[in-house]
């Protein structure tokens, strides 16, 4: 997937890093609905990679690396070794599978990949003999997942529940429960402490309303949930995840039968700690509102860890479990691989303009003179990144030009205005679902002309 174009996400990151980087003020100039944390990482690896757009790819391969890896150490300081294993083999297959845009440099995985990485220090630290500095910094990995996605508290309200019960219910432990809980807490209130004090030096209410007012307005699962998203959604996530989770499930039943033991002891013991990982990661998917194929990678951690713990007790049956387990995964993955490169892109993403995105962006950068710039009307992030320009207006994903503040009066100010209107327009979308008013429609029939057509993108251009 090294070749295929940079998603709408991940060209609006960067772009939106990049202006960033160039003196645009974040969450003013530039803005998304996301902690400083995910900017400040794509603005890093921005400079690492020298500009390379398409170096993003890489990126989210070693936040998949991070992921795999540490989803193992879980399993292995909870179970042990042959779980750990084949945790790794499950995770490795299914937080890879391109139906679930496991290739792109998404919230989800980033998030859960450093979510993963703290829970993992955690379970070390707890067999140290100075455990306290070890889950402080298992505290510091939760809060920088949620510095680059909201929802990437999965790994930290895990560990809490698990520490609570354990306090609750295992009395003898519940001092270092208590101790640990609150490391935890302090390592996670520095970033957060850190990203409250940029906000307010950047503009409290600018940053309040980007990390919570916005998706509590305008999309989350008390708001304006896009339940047909999880319907279209599911299959994907069914054949890519379901069956390891019903391997996992089937073995779980035949032990309790076997072993009879209390949900009590089950979940004060360490194992317990990987079934309240899958509910807390289930809370975090469901939150979102928006069900993207990408949402569901969030449960990719956990079901491998629960999946690798089955195939370890599997017995004779370990070779079955483990078909049953994987097969579905690797064959819808072959199918998206087996295409030319538009097939690979549409079958991974559901989405048909990250091709056009790229040709835009190269006619632009063939046609630009010194000082033009261009605007995608009203969006397709990718394009930004795509053509290495800066976006001149700040909402750059569809639900923002309504539900941002005073989005509409801003675009309809930056496109006529003489001096910042964008000399080249790529029109994405009708006009009128990009504004309701009229003026909008009446400002391009005054102030640009039809110069190219790309696809779907017809290609404007101010008139002198």
């Amino acid at each position: 997937m090294l070749g295929t174009p940079v998603t709408s996400d991940e060209g609006g990151y960067l772009a939106i890093a990049r202006g960033w980087a160039h003196g645009r003020v974040l969450y003013r100039d530039v803005w998304v609905d996301r902690p400083q944390g995910l900017v400040a990482l794509f603005r890093v690896w921005d400079w690492i990679s020298g500009g390379h757009t398409g170096s993003i790819r890489i990126m989210a391969m070693l936040f998949g690396i991070l992921l795999v890896a540490s989803t193992a150490v879980v399993v292995r300081e909870v179970v042990g070794h042959r779980a750990a294993r084949w945790t790794a083999i499950i995770c490795g297959v299914v937080s890879a599978a391109p139906v679930l845009e496991a290739h792109t440099a998404n919230g989800e995985l980033l998030s859960g990949a450093v979510s993963a990485a703290g829970i993992a220090i955690a379970v070390i630290g707890l067999t140290k003999p100075e455990p306290l500095r070890w889950l402080f910094g298992s505290g510091l990995l939760a809060g920088a997942a949620l510095s680059l996605k909201q929802s990437g508290f999965d790994g930290l309200l895990g560990l809490l529940l698990w520490f609570a019960l354990i306090g609750i219910f295992a009395p003898k432990d519940r001092r270092l429960a208590v101790r640990s809980s609150l490391a935890i807490i302090a390592g996670v209130a520095s970033v957060i402490g850190v990203l409250m004090i940029h906000g307010a030096l950047t503009g409290w209410y600018r940053w309040w309303w980007a990390v919570a007012g916005y998706r509590f307005h305008t999309q989350s699962m008390l708001a304006n949930a896009q339940w047909f998203h999880l319907i279209q959604t599911a299959p994907f996530a069914l054949v890519v995840l379901g069956s390891s989770l019903m391997v996992a499930i089937v073995v779980a039943v035949r032990d309790w039968e076997h072993r009879r033991r209390s949900m009590r002891a089950v979940l004060v013991s360490r194992t317990g700690l990987l079934p309240l990982w899958l509910m807390t990661s289930g809370l975090s998917f469901l939150i979102g509102g928006g069900y993207w194929r990408h949402y569901w990678l969030l449960l990719a951690a956990p079901v491998s860890a629960l999946g690798g713990v089955a195939l370890a007790r599997a017995g004779r049956f370990t070779s079955v479990a483990a078909a049953v387990a994987l097969v579905p995964c690797l064959a819808i993955s072959t199918w998206v691989y087996v295409g030319d490169s538009s097939t690979v892109t549409v079958r991974a993403t559901a989405d048909r303009r990250s091709q056009l995105d790229e040709k835009v962006a190269a006619w632009f950068v063939a046609n630009r003179k010194p000082g033009d710039n261009l605007y995608a009307l009203c969006v397709s992030s990718a394009v930004y990144a795509d053509a290495n320009q800066d976006p001149g207006f700040p909402y750059l994903w569809f639900p923002e030009v309504y539900a941002a503040p005073n989005a509409q009066k801003l675009l309809l100010s930056y496109l006529s205005d003489p001096v910042r209107a964008p000399k080249f327009i790529a029109q994405y979308q009708a006009v009128s679902s990009c504004d309701r008013t009229g003026r909008l429609d009446t400002i391009l029939k005054t102030s640009y002309r039809q110069v190219s057509r790309i696809g779907f993108a017809i290609i404007l251009q101010r008139k002198p």
